[in-house]
């Protein structure tokens, strides 16, 4: 089970990391052009263009990076033993990171400074809860990792 959750997890991601890089380099797809691009992605009041194609360098490398930890917790890390140690603590630090931007994204002071539309209505129907499975996944991954207590209480001194 935990092979086809991190497999599943991965892809998301790493289709997700793709995308931002295309932004990065200028393309606009799926939207129809720079401002629908930010409208929907940024969502700032009265946004009309990209504030920085290096945000979305740098977020597509962090999504790339953390579908490679999905990957890797499902069990295909025998390649890499040396960072059998480390999958714990990167994927609860990985889970805090999506289910606080899951439950981030529903709060009000949340769409308050994000009220451009279609991202308000997108941040609400897909961003949030993709980003809560997303972190529920790698809880889940996390807890079905081998002798993850006690790799995590090594690295904590213990």
């Amino acid at each position: 089970m935990a092979q086809l959750v991190a497999t599943l997890l991965a892809v998301s991601l790493a289709s997700a990391g793709v995308l931002y890089l295309l932004w990065a380099a200028g393309v606009n797809f799926p939207f129809a052009n720079e401002q629908a691009l930010a409208r929907s992605m940024i969502g700032r009041r009265g946004i009309t263009r990209v504030p920085s194609r290096a945000t979305f360098l740098y977020l597509g490398g962090l999504l790339l990076a953390a579908a490679v930890a999905a990957f890797m917790m499902g069990g295909f890390s025998e390649q890499v033993p040396q960072a059998k140690p480390f999958l714990a603590p990167v994927g609860l630090l990985l889970a805090a990171t999506f289910i606080g931007r899951g439950i981030a994204g529903i709060l009000p002071a949340f769409e308050r400074a994000a009220p451009e539309q279609p991202y308000l209505s997108l941040n609400r129907r897909i961003y949030s809860p993709l980003c809560g499975l997303a972190g529920i996944g790698f809880l889940f991954l996390t807890l079905a990792l081998p002798n993850w207590s006690w790799r995590l209480s090594q690295l904590s001194g213990g």
